[in-house]
């Protein structure tokens, strides 16, 4: 039937994609690592031979058993697969933040570590603001604009998350608040509605990346599993561990940009839409937040 050929097709391709690379590097080190075992790592003799006697035995069954056999490593890469895209919620949780409130703990340690970093990079900026008054040399100039580079690499706003990528996105809430008095919580799903299909559209693919990101990192969790009867399957997890979290952080830095250029660029037409008035004001900013809050 032509329906269910499509659907068939569609599903492979979704199958696929999601599972892609890391699915088959996952399905060819469980066979690497049961045919090794922990004693004999690195042994490429016994894996060579062990690999031709299975291949043996596989084209000695059936081909109702091939079938069976191959379709039964499918589900299990499938099973890994449905479990990454599961626990990658968690990852993003933790990348983004607050953190759950059994590692509040440490997320308070870590959220005041970065804390007191930025604290010490404002205050340098501070200072050489004071001590380099405008109108400033070209140098003076240079020297201000990297203080205040060093700060923004640690956060766009103090810190109130215990990672990198938490603090880029609650950064961008902070500094919406400050210049327009917005809350973006709850602005952001009715300034959706307002926003062009290409801007929602951009908001959208950064969004998807930095879940595509958080699922790769997530990737990792298995491959670890894995080093409890093939050791090198350790150092292994640590490739879609670190692929996903460099992914993360440039996907994360977008992702807050647009969130925060959103606001700038459309904000006044979610006013005009609500009825707050022409110019812009933080009074103005203020009553769309409460208006849009309904007294909660």
């Amino acid at each position: 039937m032509p329906f269910l050929g499509d659907l068939g097709r569609q599903l492979a391709q979704r199958w696929t994609g999601r599972l892609g690379l890391p699915g088959v590097l996952l399905a060819a080190t469980a066979l690497a690592g049961s045919a090794l075992g922990q004693r004999h790592a690195f042994d490429h003799a016994r894996l060579a031979h062990r690999a031709a006697a299975g291949a043996a035995a596989f084209a000695a069954r059936p081909p109702a058993v091939q079938l069976l056999l191959a379709g039964g490593l499918l589900l299990a890469v499938a099973a890994a697969g449905a479990a990454v895209e599961s626990a990658a919620g968690v990852v993003l949780r933790l990348w983004l933040g607050p953190w759950p409130r059994a590692l509040r703990g440490p997320a308070a340690a870590l959220t005041a570590r970065r804390e007191g970093r930025w604290a010490a990079a404002q205050r340098r900026v501070a200072d050489l603001q004071a001590a380099l008054p405008a109108p400033r040399a070209p140098a003076e100039a240079r020297e201000l604009d990297e203080a205040a580079a060093a700060r923004e690499a640690i956060a766009p706003a103090r810190p109130s998350r215990p990672t990198w990528m938490g603090d880029r996105v609650a950064g961008a809430d902070a500094r919406v608040l400050h210049q327009y008095g917005l809350d973006l919580a709850a602005v952001w799903p009715r300034l959706w509605l307002v926003l062009p299909q290409e801007v929602r559209d951009e908001v959208t693919a950064a969004r998807r990346r930095v879940e595509a990101a958080a699922r790769l990192a997530t990737w990792a969790v298995p491959f670890a599993a894995l080093a409890v009867v093939w050791w090198p399957a350790l150092p292994l997890a640590a490739v879609p561990a670190l692929a996903g979290w460099r992914r993360g952080r440039s996907a994360v830095a977008t992702y807050a940009v647009l969130l925060e250029a959103a606001v700038d660029v459309h904000a006044a037409d979610l006013a005009a839409r609500a009825e707050e008035g022409g110019e812009w004001t933080v009074e103005r900013g203020e009553a769309l937040t409460r208006r849009l809050r309904k007294g909660s």
